[in-house]
């Protein structure tokens, strides 16, 4: 069973899971404690299907339910069948009747909340809360970016919506944290403790840069984009022949990977829109009068930290007079390719230019 691809309502309704939650034994203890262990950014599912099921169990022993489990049961039959004369069977299979009753269980929460939220008069706010072994979680359901200063003096910009867990004082030989949803990370450098980015299968680790990780909770794709410095990342798979940081790959600025977390695959692609690695002064003196390609490739190479692919030998004729202190990368390599003939392809993050070459002037 792929518990990993699980999401919380899911795990649930998952007979095993159940039982590890309403009566734990050594081995269904071991196992799921193995299973945080080799997957620890799938806390948060696994705590929201803790509480589903155990909240579903507290529904179960109240008293006078019945009919109002009745009526919600009719209104869902007519709703799912409404051309059908027949009223639904009961004969449903127990994965059904706990997925209904999770979902039971979610409106009901949801507008104890709102009621809760409407007499207090009060609207949500950030959430810091101490978790067990130092650990602490950060909720940001504000309505714009949040800043979190941790121990070592990095900074983190998480977006609305993403949640971060992270040791207090970033103890242990690596500073690791937990990511769901989109955050931007500066971080300190210190080359003898890594910091180590999890998220939704995708680990990324570093010793001191800028990057950005986008991670939503049931999102199939897993985006990691560079600012400044290198980062690493790869999947997230622990294994005892191999370490899973050797199948991954190397991120250098403007440079984006892309994880697939049902095929589990890894794509290197450029960003959308590239930023200048120089100063705009430095970029004012690409002025270029009857140069050859190969100079003004490695001018736009060196402004933007990209690779240039093309023949030299093919395009050795090839000269051009132009500016390219104005236009963006992708502006700059249209208008070359226009006026030489020529075409540009993206392939894993860098540029191949392809062109039958130039006549040569005498």
């Amino acid at each position: 069973m792929n518990y990993y691809l699980f999401n919380a309502e899911d795990l649930a309704a998952d007979d095993y899971f159940k039982e590890w939650v309403c009566s734990p034994t050594p081995d269904t203890d071991a196992f799921w404690k193995t299973f945080l262990h080799e997957y620890p950014e799938r806390y948060y599912q696994l705590e929201e299907a803790r509480q589903l099921v155990t909240g579903l169990r507290e529904i179960q022993c109240q008293p006078g339910q019945d009919a109002s489990v009745e009526r919600i049961w009719q209104r869902i039959d007519q709703t799912l069948e409404p051309a059908q004369p027949i009223l639904l069977t009961r004969q449903i299979t127990w994965q059904r009747a706990w997925q209904m009753a999770a979902l039971l269980l979610l409106i009901l929460g949801a507008g104890w909340l709102g009621m809760n939220q409407l007499q207090n008069g009060k609207t949500p706010k950030p959430k810091l809360a101490q978790a067990g072994n130092d650990w602490v979680e950060t909720l940001n359901e504000a309505s714009q970016s949040m800043e979190i200063q941790l121990a070592d003096g990095s900074l983190v910009k998480l977006q609305q919506g993403g949640r971060l867990r992270y040791r207090k004082e970033l103890a242990g030989p690596l500073r690791e944290v937990y990511l769901t949803g989109e955050a931007f990370f500066q971080v300190r450098k210190n080359p003898t403790k890594p910091f180590v980015v999890y998220a939704n299968g995708l680990v990324t680790k570093v010793l001191g840069t800028s990057f950005r990780v986008n991670a939503p909770a049931d999102a199939s794709i897993v985006t990691v984009d560079v600012k400044t410095g290198r980062v690493s990342v790869y999947a997230n798979q622990p294994s005892r022949v191999q370490d899973p940081e050797s199948k991954g790959m190397v991120l250098t600025p403007n440079q984006k990977a892309v994880f697939h977390r049902d095929a589990v695959t890894l794509d290197k692609i450029l960003v959308d829109s590239p930023s200048l690695l120089i100063s705009r002064r430095e970029l004012q003196q690409f002025v270029f009068e009857d140069a050859p390609i190969a100079r003004i490739f490695g001018a736009i190479e060196r402004a933007y930290g990209v690779d240039i692919i093309f023949d030299e030998e093919v395009m050795q004729h090839c000269t051009l007079t132009l500016s390219l202190d104005d236009e963006n990368l992708f502006q700059k390599l249209d208008v070359i390719c226009k006026v030489l003939d020529a075409q540009y392809k993206l392939i894993d993050a860098q540029i191949v230019i392809y062109s039958k070459g130039c006549p040569r002037v005498n």
